[in-house]
Parts: structure tokens; sequence; C-alpha cells
């Protein structure tokens, strides 16, 4: 079976040496403008390390809307 994530629902080939960074450029989303979740761990706004993603993941990302 080919190596795999699954992003907000969608399942995503995983490419060899991807990055959340790395994903994160590929789907022209600013990290600073977005929380993450990878599996069960929580990265908000510009805290987005630069981390390696496995077969597996499943990432959710959030846009952070401010306003009142």
């Amino acid at each position: 079976m080919t190596p795999h994530l699954l992003v907000n629902g969608e399942q995503r080939p995983l490419a060899p040496g991807l990055t959340l960074l790395t994903l994160l450029d590929d789907l022209k989303i600013r990290p600073d403008q977005v929380a993450v979740a990878v599996n069960d761990d929580f990265y908000p706004g510009a805290r987005v390390p630069d981390r390696a993603l496995e077969d597996g993941d499943v990432i959710e990302i959030v846009r952070i809307i401010g306003g009142g």
C-alpha cells in the first residue's frame, strides 16, 4: 500500500521526506495563520514545527480568524 496522510479528512499521498511545514507550503498555507493538530499533538499559530510526517499521520488544519 502507498504511504499516505489524512489531511482534514482527505487522503493524500505521503511524499518521501515531507515535513509539516513543507505540507503547509504545498497547500499555500502560512503557518502563522493556522493551528495544526498532528495525531494527538496540537500546534497553535507560529509554533508549527518542521517535523517529519509519517505514513498514517492524521492532520487537521484550522484557520485562525480574528475579530470581534
